[in-house]
């Protein structure tokens, strides 16, 4: 017990027991090579949210070629969490780690979650690669299903291609864009 400046009596919580409000956000979770998809099914069964962007292509074997689906970003799977339920999610088998920023887990924006979402869904032609970006032209796609979503404009040939960076794992994606859905954005 403590007193407070009037003299009567008051009781202190310890900090380790006040109640801190925790949001759920979205992290990108490493995994085990070519565990994406098991991890997935094990996450959703304990609860957690998750999303496993798949993409469609085509594998050429000696005997045949077939089209298989498999992740879009290789040996990462995003869960929406909060950071107390971080144990529960590396428990499972074929989880490795949060990725990290500055030692702490890296949260992703929802709007870039929701930008996968789309690209995916709308099967848009896309790349992902580990590019290091240039400066270039500010954008913003002003039509089509990524409408209001901001990017970097790359001249590829004839393409008009957008690029969104996804900084937590430096990963850069890269979409083809009608040049008529873009705007530039002024400094």
């Amino acid at each position: 017990m403590k007193q407070n400046p009037s003299g009567r009596s008051i009781s202190v919580i310890p900090k380790a027991f006040t109640p801190v409000y925790e949001e759920q956000k979205w992290y990108a979770l490493k995994t085990k090579p070519r565990a994406e998809k098991k991890l997935n099914e094990r996450l959703l069964e304990a609860n957690i949210e998750t999303y496993l962007p798949i993409t469609k292509v085509w594998k050429q074997w000696s005997d045949r070629r077939k089209q298989v689906e498999e992740p879009l970003f290789k040996g990462y799977i995003f869960v929406k969490i909060k950071p107390s339920n971080f144990i529960s999610a590396l428990q499972q088998d074929g989880a490795v780690h949060f990725v990290k920023f500055g030692g702490n887990a890296a949260s992703l924006d929802d709007e870039q979650v929701e930008l996968i979402r789309k690209i995916v869904t709308n099967q848009m032609r896309f790349e992902v690669t580990d590019l290091k970006l240039e400066p270039g032209d500010k954008v913003e796609i002003i039509d089509g299903p990524l409408k209001g979503y901001k990017g970097e404009m790359l001249r590829d040939k004839s393409k008009n291609t957008i690029i969104i960076h996804i900084v937590q794992l430096e990963r850069t994606l890269s979409v083809d864009v009608p040049k008529a859905y873009l705007k530039r954005l002024e400094e």
